[in-house]
């Protein structure tokens, strides 16, 4: 029978409207000299490494879940695809073609990612724009765009793919004889559960005590909603993407100078730049704590059935100061804030109820996933994730540099996702064209709120204080 999506890819593919396409992706920009077939040949040579690469979605009758089943109408064309700017392209042509890509959802009928080779920018160089669908982006799946890198110049080309033969569709009635099996054995396990707890009395205890400080963990959460701001209004299916570039030298030198880590750094600095960017538009900030919604990689707890959960992300709120402060006051809160958050039960709660969805019926996959992202809860949606400080290349042309997007979901309008890669940090914003008409201005104000909190670094470190750091207050406004 056909592969069933973990609970945690089919809540969110459940949560997929066409205001709120749920894929993930970013852009690469290489050296001159890579061509399309380049890419073309690799990707061919090297994509049986991906299964879910040929596989769609199909809905399986009676609420047993969705599954993945092999396209037999597999058309690698329809998926690579080959563009060009208007020679010699900028950043900003390339960013507003790349945003029109990223609002036009992926064919829910054909296997969940596209790839497009977009040559014509300035310098002779090649960019490669990639979509995945977050449901077949997770920890446990391969990576797409992975796959085409190599760790020197002239590594060997890959050789000649087995051949590929799709297995045969279901029918529909094997589907839903599928469906009846699986819902009987959900219900049998649940059964053994309950008499293995009522059979062991300090088993039914801890677990009890285990749900209910999941459940106030949750409470808690769900009872802090993220402010009003300008940032939030129903989304519209149109997109603005745009990069800021920074450097991984500085953000170190601020983390050697004030402690916390590179995340902190990150998320001290967005928030600043946020609030640079709310007070130009003459939004009042004083006091004031947006909430970002970051995502923690999770795994699954001891004893579960790991075709039933599956590695991936879970989000937790946590607080983004956008207030006119003094920035490295601003970092130690940030710092303050994140410790407190790694030790408190959100983290906890959102990964008990990924689990009770995997042993409920579709329906609830969506109920449960709208609570574990925070949707309508949360301001921002922030990502970090290091990357390679070591050069790659794709068919023997180097990469030069390559930045990340994440999806807007709910009602906030404005998404972060920072990669690193050879000394570069590079933010990625995607906006929504309504709520963010001015993502541009956001790109000066990072290089803004960087330069700014590593000066006051730097001052801080000359100033080696006996009795511990100054003391730090807010600006008013």
């Amino acid at each position: 029978m056909p592969y069933r999506l973990s609970p945690r890819d089919a809540s969110v593919l459940a949560l997929d409207t066409p205001t709120a396409p749920l894929h993930t992706g970013g852009v690469s920009v290489f050296a001159p000299g890579l061509g399309f077939q380049d890419v073309h040949d690799r990707l061919a040579a090297r994509l049986h490494e991906v299964p879910l690469a040929r596989r769609k979605v199909v809905d399986v009758p009676l609420g047993a879940g969705p599954r993945w089943i092999d396209d037999d109408d597999f058309d690698l064309s329809y998926h690579l695809r080959h563009a060009a700017l208007p020679r010699p392209g900028d950043a900003a042509q390339l960013g507003e073609a790349i945003s029109r890509l990223i609002a036009r959802p992926l064919d829910r009928d054909r296997p969940l990612w596209e790839l497009y080779v977009i040559e014509g920018l300035e310098g002779e160089r090649t960019a490669v724009f990639r979509k995945v669908h977050l449901a077949m982006a997770g920890a446990q799946h391969a990576d797409l765009f992975a796959l085409l890198l190599d760790d020197a110049p002239d590594a060997a080309p890959p050789p000649e793919p087995p051949p590929w033969r799709p297995e045969r569709e279901p029918e529909a009635l094997e589907l839903a004889v599928e469906g009846v099996r699986e819902r009987a054995r959900g219900v049998a396990g649940a059964a053994a559960g309950f008499a293995e707890l009522a059979t062991s009395p300090r088993k039914a205890t801890a677990a009890l005590g285990s749900a209910a400080g999941a459940a106030a963990g949750l409470a808690a959460r769900l009872a802090r909603s993220a402010p009003r701001s300008p940032l939030n209004m129903p989304l519209t299916p149109h997109r603005r993407f745009a990069t800021a570039s920074l450097a991984l030298d500085d953000l170190k030198a601020i983390r050697a100078t004030c402690g916390g880590t590179i995340n902190d750094v990150v998320v001290a600095v967005s928030a600043d730049a946020v609030g640079r960017l709310l007070r130009a538009r003459g939004h009042e900030t004083k006091d004031l704590d947006l909430r970002a919604m970051v995502p923690v990689r999770v795994a699954a707890p001891e004893g579960a059935p790991a075709e039933r959960w599956g590695e991936g992300a879970v989000g937790v709120l946590a607080p983004l100061p956008v207030m006119a402060m003094d920035p490295v006051a601003r970092l130690y809160r940030v710092i303050g804030e994140l410790a407190g958050l790694k030790e408190s039960r959100q983290a906890v709660a959102a990964d008990r109820l990924a689990l009770l969805a995997g042993y409920s019926p579709p329906v609830l996959h969506a109920m449960a996933a709208r609570i574990v992202i925070g949707e309508q809860r949360h301001n921002v949606a922030l990502s970090n994730a290091p990357g390679p400080q070591r050069r790659r290349w794709l068919a023997g042309v180097a990469l030069e540099s390559s930045c990340a997007f994440i999806p807007l979901s709910g009602d906030a309008g404005l998404s972060i996702a920072v990669s690193s890669y050879l000394g570069s940090v590079c933010v990625g914003l995607l906006g929504d064209r309504r709520a963010m008409p001015d993502l541009d201005r956001l790109t000066a104000f990072y290089h803004e709120a960087v330069a700014d909190l590593l000066e006051a670094a730097q001052d801080l470190e000359a100033a080696d204080p006996v009795d511990g750091p100054p003391r730090h207050g807010v600006v008013e406004e």
